[in-house]
């Protein structure tokens, strides 16, 4: 019976990330740590970046837009892509 409910619960979890949930890796990720991780795709607006890059999940692929976005409007553009608040976004080149 117990291994029965943990396959449940597993389950269950898997089907709310599938079905577009969050998985238990979606937290917002700080911009300067961003800047870091990602060093060689975030290279900021200062830089002379001007494509705005973002990631939906934690393990989805990075996208760059070639559409015009305006300066601070990354993040908001990010999340109308996604349908949700996106996991990372930031300037590249």
């Amino acid at each position: 019976m117990k291994m029965k409910m943990l396959m449940l619960g597993f389950v269950s979890g898997l089907m709310i990330t599938a079905c577009g949930g969050p998985g238990p890796e979606d937290a917002q990720v700080p911009a300067e740590e961003l800047g870091t991780t990602q060093g060689a795709l975030c290279e900021g607006w200062d830089s002379g970046a001007r494509k705005c890059s973002f990631q939906c999940y934690s393990y989805s692929t990075w996208w760059t837009t070639s559409a015009t976005v305006s300066y601070g409007q990354c993040q908001e553009y990010a999340n109308g892509q996604c349908g949700r608040t996106a996991y990372g976004a930031c300037w590249s080149k």
